[in-house]
């Protein structure tokens, strides 16, 4: 019985990082082109075409096990994340992976808000990112199978800084 639950809280804990990992997969790729078309438009005396983004975001991920309606862990945390806006080719890159990223916008808004089933959790994501001036960004993400929800929630903002906090955040 102890190597059943193990199993599937290792299965849980991929499932949740997948997640993770694709929330944060679609932010990139959208932040890019959104980033680009606002801060051009509203930075006319942007040198080298390129916009650095400093972005503080506190998230809060619960997980509830739904057979005893308890909630069983809740992880806060704070993350600072620097990016680099490519405007003249609408495409972002972070300081924590060096790989540029292409993106659209939304009239004027970096908005994801999707649902998609993997390994028999279903999870859905709405995300925004309020950008000219660079602002306020809102998250919040659900995955649940018959057992498990898991739900987090992430708010922050993002301010604009020179190239060499990026180039610093880059280097570490």
């Amino acid at each position: 019985m102890r190597a059943g639950f193990c199993a599937r809280r290792l299965l849980i804990v991929d499932v949740l990082v997948n997640f993770w990992n694709k929330l944060q997969d679609k932010v990139m790729k959208r932040l890019s082109a959104l980033l680009s078309a606002l801060l051009f438009s509203a930075s006319p005396a942007i040198a080298d075409d390129f916009v650095y983004l400093e972005c503080v975001t506190k998230s809060v991920t619960t997980t509830k096990d739904l057979k005893s309606n308890q909630i069983t862990k809740k992880d806060e945390t704070t993350v600072t994340t620097h990016f680099k806006v490519d405007l003249a080719n609408s495409r972002v890159q972070s300081a924590k992976d060096s790989q540029w990223d292409e993106t659209e916008l939304v009239n004027g808004t970096y908005i994801i808000d999707e649902e998609w089933t993997v390994n028999g959790f279903t999870s859905s994501m709405k995300f925004s990112m309020q950008l000219v001036p660079p602002g306020r960004i809102t998250g919040d993400g659900l995955s649940r199978n018959d057992s498990i929800l898991e739900s987090s929630t992430a708010r922050g903002m993002c301010k604009e800084v020179v190239a060499s906090v990026f180039e610093e955040a880059l280097n570490q």
